[in-house]
C-alpha cells in the first residue's frame, strides 16, 4: 500500500515512509544534549548489514533469518526484545525470532563460528585494559557468547533457554541441564560482579576507570587496596576465559571468513 504522507512529487511508498520514520526515530534517540548523547544507536546488526534498509517488512525479516543469517547474526537475535509499540506485533516478532533460534543446528559449527567471531573481535576491538569490562578477555562478551552459543545449540530441545537477559539465560541453561553447575557458578558470579562494577564506573564517571573511583570499587569487592582489587578482577577474568575455551572452544585468530 502507499502511506498517506504527501510529498511534493506524490505519495511515499510504505517502504519509504517507514525508512524515513526509522531514521527520525534514530536521530531522536541519539540526539546530543547538554549531558551528552541520549543513547548509542548501532544499526549495523540489521539484516543485510550497514548498507541494507533500516526498515523491512515482517515477511522479509522472517525470510532473512530463516535463509540467509550468519551465526553471529543469530547470536545478536538472541538479545532481541520488544521495548515499545503494539503488543500483538511484538509477540509476532518474538515468536518469529524464537522459531528461528530453535531450529536444529550443528553444535560444532556453532562453537567454531562463535570462537572465530570472538577471536575477530579480540583482534580488531581488543579491550583497552583490565577495566574494559566488556571487551577484556573474560569480560562481558565472553560470558554473553557462551550463553548465546549454548542457546543456539540447545534451543531446539529446550526452547525455554531463549531469553534476552544473559543472567537469566545462564540460569535457564543450568535448569535445562546443558550448563554445568560449577560453570554456571563461575559465569554468574563474574556477570554480576562486572555488572556492579560497570554501574559504579558509569555513575561516578564516563565508564572509564579513574583512581578516584577505586575506593568505591574496593568496597564493593571487599578488598583494602588497589592491587588486591585488580588481582581479583584478573583472576575472575581468567576463570571466565577458561570456561569459554572449555564450553565454546579455543579462540580463532579472526582470519577465518565468516559464514552462514
Amino acid at each position: 500500500y502507499e502511506a498517506s504522507t504527501e510529498e511534493p512529487g506524490g505519495k511515499l511508498t510504505s517502504g519509504e515512509f517507514y525508512a524515513r520514520l526509522t531514521q527520525r526515530l534514530i536521530s531522536a534517540l541519539s540526539a546530543p544534549t547538554e549531558e551528552g548523547a541520549l543513547y548509542e544507536i548501532d544499526t549495523k546488526l540489521r539484516p543485510s548489514g550497514s548498507k541494507g534498509p533500516v526498515a523491512v517488512r515482517l515477511s522479509s525479516f522472517e525470510r532473512y533469518y530463516a535463509e540467509e543469517a550468519w551465526t553471529w547474526e543469530l547470536q545478536a537475535l538472541t538479545r532481541l526484545r520488544a521495548v515499545a509499540g503494539d503488543d500483538a506485533l511484538a509477540a509476532r516478532v518474538t515468536a518469529i525470532a524464537h522459531d528461528t533460534l530453535a531450529r536444529p543446528r550443528d553444535p560444532e559449527k556453532v562453537r567454531a563460528d562463535v570462537a572465530n567471531m570472538r577471536g575477530l573481535m579480540e583482534r580488531e576491538r581488543a579491550g583497552r585494559s583490565v577495566w574494559d569490562l566488556k571487551l577484556a578477555p573474560g569480560g562481558f562478551v565472553d560470558i554473553e557468547f557462551i550463553a548465546q552459543a549454548l542457546q543456539l545449540i540447545y534451543a531446539s530441545a529446550h526452547r525455554e533457554v531463549l531469553v534476552a537477559n544473559t543472567g537469566e539465560a545462564l540460569d535457564r541453561l543450568k535448569e535445562a541441564g546443558v550448563l554445568a553447575a560449577d560453570a554456571h557458578g563461575d559465569l554468574t558470579e563474574a556477570w554480576r560482579l562486572w555488572s556492579d562494577l560497570q554501574q559504579i564506573l558509569r555513575i561516578c564517571g564516563s565508564g572509564e576507570f579513574v583512581i578516584d573511583v577505586a575506593p568505591r570499587l574496593m568496597n564493593l569487592v571487599g578488598v583494602s587496596d588497589l592491587d588486591a582489587l585488580e588481582a581479583t578482577v584478573r583472576v575472575m577474568q581468567a576463570a571466565v576465559r577458561e570456561r569459554f575455551v572449555q564450553i565454546v572452544g579455543v579462540l580463532g585468530d579472526g582470519s577465518r571468513p565468516l559464514g552462514r
